[in-house]
């Protein structure tokens, strides 16, 4: 069973990644080593990421698979990943392991730098980390916890796609490529301008601070927007101090105000809420949370919640809302389940403030 020594280290999870992704991509697992596998998976959320990451890197090699230095790397790459396991009945099983996916890791990372320097490069934070990026542009970028950017530019634009997650971007003027973020079916387009983009399972949330922006199908953006103009006229029109939620599988959209100097609370550590759903409000909770919450049926994800929390104190949140609301909390395989307590209850909000 591949499982890290040390799981707080990033590498020794990248290591383990590397080493699933690889067994994987060489042939079927066994019964045990798919048990092993979803055992791995399940122990810690970002195991999953991880995964996902070494994934992309492992396809992405097809794509420069004939370019010089990489001709071998899957050859290479597996081949030490035989040598570990021949090694199972050998003493030292552990340490060899180790420097074989270590290996293979420094062969995918080198895969990685070269595919990503050349195409996308991707950016993102693990459950409760944050992190600003500087572009090559000049634009600023702060990613919220457990969230995902790729980002490419050209000579004609400037493309990003906010994989999961929220970030707000601080763009720098450049009237002939316009900046535009891509998230789920739609795309907003900027010229200079600073706004937040949130992707929530079925929801995009667009705040703007200042500037303008246009928020228009993905596709829309993709095929008519040249040289800074766009054929698309924006619908609704989002103005500063405006936040625009979308549905993503309806399409329909609603502006609604925000707070007058309102700025992003979770780049200070806070997270707010202002008359949002209970299942979406899990969602931004979750991106901070140790432990993961979920709710347990419909009518409890539908409560509105509004209030400031303190990024990561989940039982603060818990508390509030079982407190204020007809709604239970139990643990249930590692997670917290929140549902309704009593049938037919009225519907309340919150506000812990």
């Amino acid at each position: 069973m591949m499982t890290p020594q040390n799981d707080n280290d990033p590498g020794e999870r990248e290591e383990q990644a590397a080493a699933w992704c690889l067994l994987i991509a060489d042939r079927p697992l066994t019964a045990r080593e798919q048990g092993d596998f979803d055992e791995w998976l399940a122990a810690d959320r970002r195991h999953a990421r991880h995964f996902e990451q070494m994934v992309a890197v492992w396809q992405g090699t097809d794509a420069i698979a004939e370019m010089p230095g990489f001709l071998s790397l899957r050859a290479r790459a597996l081949t030490a990943m035989e040598q570990a396991r021949a090694d199972t009945e050998a003493p030292g099983l552990t340490r060899r392991r180790a420097f074989a996916a270590m290996a293979v890791v420094a062969l995918m990372a080198s895969a990685a730098g070269w595919y990503w320097s050349h195409g996308a490069d991707v950016y993102f934070t693990e459950i409760g980390e944050r992190r600003v990026v500087r572009l090559d542009d000049g634009s600023s970028v702060s990613l919220d916890a457990d969230s995902r950017i790729s980002v490419s530019f050209t000579d004609e634009r400037r493309g990003i796609t906010l994989d999961r997650g929220r970030a707000k971007f601080d763009v720098a003027k450049d009237p002939l490529r316009p900046f535009t973020v891509t998230a789920g079916s739609q795309a907003v387009v900027a010229v200079g301008t600073s706004f937040s983009v949130e992707l929530l399972r079925d929801q995009l949330r667009v705040l703007l601070f200042e500037g303008q922006v246009a928020v228009v199908p993905r596709a829309a953006a993709t095929g008519k927007v040249r040289a800074g103009k766009s054929t698309v006229q924006p619908t609704p029109q989002l103005a500063p101090g405006q936040e625009l939620v979308a549905s993503l599988s309806s399409g329909a959209a609603e502006i609604v105000p925000v707070a007058e100097g309102r700025s992003p609370g979770w780049e200070s550590g806070q997270v707010d809420f202002d008359d949002m759903p209970l299942a979406n409000a899990v969602e931004r909770i979750n991106r901070y949370a140790a432990s993961p919450i979920a709710i347990g049926d419909a009518a409890a994800g539908r409560h509105l919640v509004s209030g400031v929390f303190n990024a990561g104190d989940t039982e603060s949140f818990i508390r509030g809302v079982t407190s204020l609301y007809p709604l239970v909390a139990r643990e249930e395989n590692g997670r917290i389940v929140i549902g309704t307590a009593v049938s037919g209850a009225s519907e309340e909000k919150i506000d812990p403030r």
